[in-house]
C-alpha cells in the first residue's frame, strides 16, 4: 500500500524528502523522524496533536543547533486507524525517507503493526499515544519505548481513585470501551484493579462498540436499561464526546456517573455541556503540572496553535526530547547505539524527570485523575477541568518488572 505524506498546516514542520544521515556524528545536513498516526477521522485530534507535539519539539531542537550538528525533520502521514496503512507508512518512511527514529500511533492496533516494521528495520519507534500494555509485554523489542500510563496503569489508577470515593458500599458498574484490544484491555484491567482493592462491586452490563461508530444509540440503550451507578467507559477523542453528547439525550447523567478519559481536549470540546461530577482522567494534564518547562511550553502551543495543549502534544514532545536524550549521549544516530542509551536513564522532559525503565522500556509517568467541577475555570478558557487532581504515582500502578518479564515473549 502506498504512503501518502500528509501536507498541511499541521505538516508545516515536515519534509516529503529523503532525509540522509543514518549513523555517525559528523555535522552538517540533516536527518529524518517520522510520524505515521491518525490525522483523520473521529480520532484525529489526537494524532493532528500529537504530530504538533512533535514538531513543536523538533523546531526547539533545531533552534538549539539541531543533534550532533544536523537539523532534524519530520515526515508525517495519515495511517486511516489501520495497521496495514500505518505499517506501510512507516516502511516508507525508514526505506525512502531514511528515518532514523518513528513516533506514534494513536491506535494500539496501528501502534503493534509499526512496531514490527521497527523491530524489521532495527528502527527505535515511541509510543506516546497508543498504550496497551501488550506491546511492552507480549510484542516487546528493544526498537520501541511507551511513554504514555498503559492499560494496565490507567486503569489502575482510576480504579484506586474510585475506591477512595465509594469506600466500602456496593456499587453497580457497567463498560463501554471501543472493540479492539486497547479496550478490552482497558476495561478488563480496571475490573481486575476493583478486585484487588476489594471495591464491593456488581458488574451489570458490559457493551463494545466499533471503534469510531458514529451512531451508538442502541449500545446506550442497553446501559440505561442496567441502571449502573457506575459506567466505566474506555473510549476518547471525538468518540468520547459523541458519547457524551447522545447520552446526554438519554438523561444518562442524572443517575449514572462516568469515569472516562475527559483531558482537556474533550473537555474544552464539550464547553458547557462537559458531564460535572463525572470522573476524569489525564495522561498529562498540563493545569497540574508545576514546573518552568511545562509552562513555557504551554505559553508556545498557545501562541502557535491558539489553543491549550492536549496531553497528545504534551508526550510527543517528551517522546521527542527522549529521542534526543538517546541521540546526545551516544553520540550517534545509530539505532543500536541509541536503544542502548536510553533503557535506566532519566531523561529531563517538559513533564518533569522521565525515567526509562530497563525491563520493558516503560516511562515512569503518573495518572491524573479527578471530578469534573460544575464551574468553569476562567483561567484556561472557561473549561470545566477537576475539582480535585489525584496524580497517580507509578509504583502504585505499575506491573513490577517481574510481572512484565513474565509476559514477553
Amino acid at each position: 500500500m502506498a504512503t501518502t505524506l500528509f501536507v498541511g498546516p499541521l505538516a508545516a514542520c515536515a519534509s516529503s524528502g529523503g532525509a540522509g544521515g543514518s549513523g555517525g556524528s559528523g555535522g552538517g545536513g540533516t536527518v529524518t523522524v517520522g510520524e505515521s498516526t491518525s490525522l483523520s477521522g473521529s480520532i484525529a485530534n489526537l494524532g493532528q496533536t500529537g504530530l504538533q507535539g512533535l514538531q513543536m519539539a523538533v523546531a526547539d531542537i533545531n533552534a538549539k543547533g539541531g543533534l550532533l550538528g544536523k537539523k532534524v525533520k519530520v515526515v508525517s502521514a495519515d495511517d486511516s486507524t489501520q495497521p496495514a496503512t500505518g505499517a506501510a507508512n512507516a516502511r516508507s518512511m525508514i526505506t525512502k525517507n531514511k528515518a532514523v527514529a518513528l513516533f506514534g500511533p494513536v491506535s494500539s492496533a496501528v501502534a503493534s503493526a509499526e512496531q514490527q516494521v521497527a523491530e524489521q528495520y532495527k528502527v527505535p519507534i515511541f509510543f506516546h499515544t497508543s498504550n496497551d500494555v501488550s506491546l511492552m509485554t507480549k510484542t516487546f523489542t528493544p526498537y520501541a519505548f511507551q511513554n504514555v500510563p498503559s492499560t494496565t496503569m490507567e486503569p489502575r489508577a482510576v480504579a484506586d481513585y474510585l475506591a477512595k470515593k465509594v469506600g466500602d458500599k456496593q456499587i453497580t458498574i457497567a463498560t463501554f470501551a471501543p472493540d479492539y484490544s486497547f479496550g478490552h484491555d482497558t476495561v478488563d484491567g480496571f475490573l481486575q484493579a476493583l478486585q484487588k482493592l476489594h471495591v464491593n462491586y456488581k458488574l451489570v452490563k458490559q457493551e463494545f462498540p466499533p471503534l469510531g461508530a458514529s451512531n451508538i444509540s442502541s449500545y446506550l440503550s442497553a446501559l440505561v436499561s442496567s441502571h449502573p451507578q457506575y459506567v466505566f467507559n474506555a473510549q476518547y477523542g471525538g468518540d468520547l464526546v459523541a458519547f457524551t453528547k447522545q447520552a446526554e439525550q438519554f438523561g444518562f447523567f442524572k443517575d449514572t456517573k462516568v469515569i472516562a478519559m475527559y483531558a482537556y481536549a474533550p473537555l474544552d470540546a464539550l464547553g458547557s455541556s462537559a458531564p460535572a461530577g463525572a470522573i476524569g482522567f489525564d495522561r498529562a494534564a498540563f493545569w497540574a503540572i508545576d514546573n518552568p518547562a511545562m509552562s513555557t511550553f504551554v505559553k508556545a502551543y498557545q501562541a502557535k496553535y491558539k489553543k491549550y495543549p492536549t496531553e497528545w502534544a504534551i508526550l510527543a514532545y517528551a517522546s521527542a526530547q527522549e529521542w534526543a536524550y538517546g541521540v546526545k549521549k551516544a553520540n550517534s544516530f545509530d539505532s543500536d547505539k541509541v536503544i542502548k542509551a536510553i533503557p535506566g536513564a532519566t531523561v529531563p522532559t517538559i513533564i518533569g524527570d522521565m525515567k526509562i525503565r530497563a525491563c520493558d522500556h516503560q516511562a515512569e509517568v503518573p495518572e491524573y485523575v479527578g471530578t469534573i467541577s460544575k464551574t468553569a475555570n476562567p483561567k484556561y478558557g472557561g473549561v470545566h477541568l477537576y475539582d480535585d487532581v489525584f496524580k497517580a504515582p507509578f509504583k502504585d500502578i505499575s506491573l513490577s518488572c517481574d510481572e512484565a518479564k513474565a509476559l514477553q515473549k
